[in-house]
């Protein structure tokens, strides 16, 4: 039998193939609001990488903000109609137990109240759809990657739904 003693060392192997290297995600950046481009990453480019989280494009938020505060004073009216239906209903209700009330006079509060309320959880939805959409005016990186092509520039007028640019991950 004979035996030697291995020795540890660097081996470099190679392979030879061929083949086609595609990304693992691409997608299309594609605002979910309409408004004028107002600023623009350098990374937006065609061949431009950028990072998971970096702002790529921002449209004006003006309108945006309008729509949210105006918004928010739907809250403040519809809550203050609330509290004056809910007001009346109960001094309804104590006519009522006085006997000094119809009934008809007691559903119509009822009903007024009820409309106050949903009112002001309509009036809620719009805060939050606003909210979002002020949100969206900031088109941010959905993945580290780079701009495969990109179809937009600082005051161009962009309407949602339409491609501005096509990107791909860099993973």
């Amino acid at each position: 039998v004979r035996t030697w003693e291995a020795q540890p060392q660097t081996v470099r192997m190679s392979s030879f193939t061929h083949g086609s290297v595609v990304p693992r995600t691409e997608s299309e950046l594609i605002p979910e609001v309409s408004g004028r481009v107002i600023a623009i990453s350098g990374a937006m480019t065609s061949g431009g990488f950028f990072s998971k989280g970096d702002m790529l494009l921002e449209i004006d938020p003006l309108d945006y903000e309008v729509a949210l505060e105006q918004a928010r004073a739907a809250v403040a009216s519809a809550e203050s109609e609330f509290a004056n239906a809910r007001k009346t209903h109960a001094r309804q209700l104590d006519l009522a137990s006085k006997q000094s009330t119809s009934e008809s006079q007691r559903d119509d509060a009822l009903n007024r109240m009820q409309f106050a309320q949903a009112s002001v959880r309509e009036a809620r939805a719009r805060v939050s759809r606003a909210e979002r959409d002020l949100e969206r005016t900031r088109l941010l990186a959905p993945f580290d990657g780079r701009v495969r092509s990109e179809r937009v520039d600082v005051g161009q007028f962009v309407t949602r739904g339409t491609p501005i640019a096509s990107l791909y991950s860099t993973d």
